[in-house]
């Protein structure tokens, strides 16, 4: 049996899309740093970041502290 493909925005994604919905989600509430785990989590943090440009709020995603 095929995995089902959905779409999330216009980006392909396998299954339910929920990598791509939690990305978004925390994105979406401030968050800004990038997981190595879950390109489908970075995805949705960027189709956020775009809709927060689109909309004229600055994003400071995958900006990280660094320790001194």
């Amino acid at each position: 049996m095929a995995a089902k493909k959905g779409t999330y925005y216009g980006a392909n994604c396998t299954g339910d899309c929920g990598g791509h919905r939690a990305g978004y989600r925390y994105a979406k509430g401030g968050g800004r740093a990038l997981t190595r785990s879950s390109a489908s989590f970075n995805s949705g943090m960027r189709i956020a970041q775009r809709h927060l440009k689109n909309q004229g709020v600055k994003s400071r995603m995958g900006v990280t502290k660094r320790s001194k």
